[in-house]
């Protein structure tokens, strides 16, 4: 993305109640982190860099709105 290979890793952060999605640029430093939280079940993103391309922004928060949410069984 933008001429620059990223790499993102989902967790879960027990202390903060919630899971979250880590962005790693090339050079291995974080870019930001998009965080879900259990306990109000709203997501903050964090970026960590000035000057993060708005596509490599929007790329994350497509794939946090996938990926954090726990899903709902019964919903199919």
């Amino acid at each position: 993305m933008a001429g620059r290979n990223y790499e993102a890793t989902i967790g879960s952060d027990v202390q903060r109640d919630g899971m979250y999605l880590e962005l790693v640029d090339q050079d291995k430093h974080i870019v930001g982190e998009i965080f879900f939280s259990d306990v109000d079940g709203k997501m903050a993103i964090t970026l960590c860099q000035s000057g993060v391309p708005v596509e490599v922004v929007e790329w994350m928060i497509a794939r946090a709105k996938v990926r954090l949410p726990p899903t709902d069984p019964a919903a199919g």
